[in-house]
């Protein structure tokens, strides 16, 4: 056993029983064997919330096709995101250089978001639309239903309750009845860049919810609720804004759905 492996092994057992836990799975990993000492620490002292992004970590394999994993080189840490540099190999061009990812510090499941539609007369009469300010993209932007959520095991803890509190929230209501959640499943929003794999919904409220929205904004199908501009848009639109909205959660929201045949066009 190298004089690394003796090290990390016993600074391992100074750990709490569920980090060591973690630990046991990375020490599976070769490259997490080969990763320098100073950088196994780091990993294995990073504060409880990063605890899904360690897990996460520990899934990564020795090789992903003609890739693999030396080693890891280090992590630059955000607010709420994760950027592990990795030196690989490739055995069809015989180079060594790095590969990086970004991800959430609480994991590759960090919340769900989606798209809410309104029920009027048992059918499915309008759909809305959110538009505000992103940081990231640096303008105005649509933007989908939901955001971080708590997970617990990769499963969002309480997800009928979070986002019936998410949509309150966003549309300025007191009181919103949600007649069906429909789970989508996830995407892989950008999977040349982020390990990201959030799920999508669809959300129906019913025709009076929908006039209480109205009510409370002069009885108008478009309205501002804090930072968000929100529109109510009749369902036969549908195919316009599906070319005009670029955000990969609704577009991919009402893909599924149509699939489902739950919308059509």
């Amino acid at each position: 056993m190298s004089v690394q492996n003796q090290s990390i092994e016993a600074y391992i057992n100074t750990l709490s029983p569920n980090r060591q836990i973690l630990a046991s799975k990375l020490m599976d990993r070769a490259w997490f064997i080969a990763t320098d000492f100073e950088i196994q620490k780091e990993i294995l002292e990073l504060p409880n919330e990063y605890e899904g992004f360690i897990y996460n970590l520990s899934e990564r394999p020795d090789s992903i096709g003609s890739l693999t994993i030396n080693k890891l080189l280090k992590i630059a840490k955000g607010n709420y995101l994760v950027t592990p540099v990795f030196e690989v190999y490739s055995k069809t061009t015989q180079k060594t250089f790095t590969k990086e990812y970004v991800t959430w510090k609480m994991g590759n499941y960090p919340g769900i978001k989606g798209t809410l539609f309104i029920e009027t007369e048992g059918k499915i009469s309008h759909f809305l639309t959110i538009e505000t300010d992103k940081f990231a993209v640096g303008e105005n932007s649509f933007d989908s239903i939901g955001g971080l959520f708590q997970y617990s095991k990769e499963k969002a803890v309480d997800l009928p309750n979070q986002l019936q509190k998410a949509i309150k929230n966003k549309l300025g209501l007191e009181e919103i009845i949600i007649k069906d959640f429909i789970d989508l499943g996830r995407i892989q929003s950008d999977n040349g860049l982020t390990a990201n794999h959030p799920g999508i919904f669809a959300a129906v409220i019913d025709g009076d919810s929908a006039q209480n929205l109205k009510s409370l904004h002069q009885k108008s199908n478009s309205f501002d609720a804090d930072v968000y501009h929100i529109q109510i848009i009749p369902i036969n639109e549908l195919p316009y804004y599906i070319s005009k909205i670029d955000d990969a959660f609704f577009l991919a929201t009402v893909c599924r759905l149509l699939a489902k045949h739950v919308v059509s066009l």
